[in-house]
């Protein structure tokens, strides 16, 4: 009886382990989601560096704290996704399924556009960059085509502004704009010599800054050139060229504000317009038809000469911001086999195995169905290659026992 009896020794001894045996090491949809959370973390820890203006320890903290955080998530979701939500997919769990595919999107789609605005966000200021130089060397030829306006309008004011004074004398002496009387400075006389006082001050606005304008060509044109050899200066980073073409925007702004007072275009463009524009002779209406006549053929030579360049076109762009994060997403047509790498990675990838592991839990029950337990054991089919004839099994048996009573019955005889 005692020796019968277990000790309670015997119930709680440790399971012995063969030698043979291994432990289960990883699978492969494990180690995937592994290896892609920490090569994720690597690309998003450099993305936030390169995005990040601020240095300093606490600076480089707030990042790796944002990297670990968003790359732990990341991970979590994953993982989950596939090693817990997926089985349960498989059994028929719907709402399992669309929650790991939208939490692996949602993360996925976050971590990809981490990833992709850091990593080309060197590549994005260069562009916008280029982007102001372009507008910048716009600005430059609308300053010349300014400049050459005011070499050829600068005669004609002069010319109108005689022509004008010429025919307020005629009419002082002689009427012979209004044809009523023997001259004197009646209304029409006084009009033009209002108009001939207005074109004369123009004349002289453009004659007093013909100097001044090709100073300013000459130095915008230099620091043009300069703008432009910084921005192509590759040995430089673009955080220094930045501030570089930053300080010769400003420069090239205060030199423009002053063309545009050696430039009176405005002010010229208004006296073209009063000129067309005419006046009214009270009283006298024949008078005024031929003084707008005159007038307005005045004021079209004038507007000829003025052409198509308006004033508004000597200011200079604005120096564009520092692009943000979103601001790289606009070219992510430029930089298209980057961010699709980075989508393979950070969205394709875990989505596929999700898949895989869905699948392959589905064809595990498959296998397992009962249903299917029964199809596989049933009568076989060769799909017509050969034909067996099917026998009941009772049906068998008798014809083999008559068989063998007919074989002994002949070895007797």
């Amino acid at each position: 009886m005692a020796a019968n009896k277990r000790s309670p020794q015997g119930n709680n001894s440790p399971t012995i382990k063969l030698q043979h045996e291994r432990p289960r090491g990883k699978t492969f949809e494990e180690t995937a989601v592994l290896i892609l959370g920490l090569l994720a973390s690597v690309m998003l820890g450099i993305s936030l560096f390169t995005l990040n203006s601020v240095s300093g320890p606490l600076a480089n903290f707030k990042v790796l704290l944002i990297t670990a955080s968003a790359s732990f998530a990341a991970y979590g979701i994953n993982r989950v996704s596939i090693e817990k939500l997926a089985p349960r997919a498989a059994l028929g769990f719907r709402i399992a399924g669309f929650v790991a595919v939208v939490g692996m999107s949602v993360s996925g789609a976050g971590m990809f556009i981490g990833s992709f605005a850091g990593i080309v966000y060197p590549d994005v200021q260069l562009r916008v960059l280029d982007q102001a130089g372009q507008e910048q060397t716009d600005f430059i030829r609308a300053v010349h085509d300014a400049a050459l306006v005011s070499a050829r309008v600068a005669p004609v004011a002069q010319s109108i502004s005689d022509e004008i004074e010429a025919t307020a004398a005629c009419e002082i002496s002689e009427s012979c704009l209004s044809s009523q009387g023997n001259g004197g400075r009646g209304e029409i006389a006084i009009a033009l010599e209002s108009l001939a006082t207005q074109a004369g001050s123009v004349a002289v606005a453009f004659e007093r800054g013909a100097f001044e304008r090709e100073q300013l060509l000459d130095e915008l044109n230099d620091l043009n050139r300069e703008y432009q050899d910084i921005l192509a200066d590759t040995e430089k980073t673009v955080t220094a060229r930045r501030a570089a073409l930053q300080a010769l925007h400003s420069e090239m702004t205060q030199m423009a504000s002053s063309l545009r007072e050696a430039l009176p275009l405005a002010l010229l463009s208004n006296f073209a317009d009063d000129l067309r524009s005419g006046t009214t002779i009270s009283g006298n209406a024949a008078g005024t038809q031929r003084l707008n006549a005159f007038l307005r053929d005045l004021g079209g030579q004038l507007n000829d000469a003025l052409g198509e360049v308006e004033s508004d076109q000597l200011t200079p762009p604005m120096f564009p911001a520092r692009p943000g994060m979103i601001d790289s997403l606009r070219y992510i047509a430029d930089f298209a086999a980057i961010a699709a790498v980075i989508a393979v990675a950070e969205l394709c990838l875990p989505m596929a195995l999700f898949v895989i592991a869905y699948l392959t839990m589905v064809w595990e029950i498959e296998k397992r169905s009962p249903a299917r337990d029964d199809s596989e054991g049933g009568t076989p089919d060769f799909d017509g290659l050969i034909d067996l004839p099917t026998f009941a099994g009772r049906t068998n048996e008798a014809f083999d026992q008559n068989n063998d009573q007919d074989s002994s019955a002949r070895g007797r005889s």
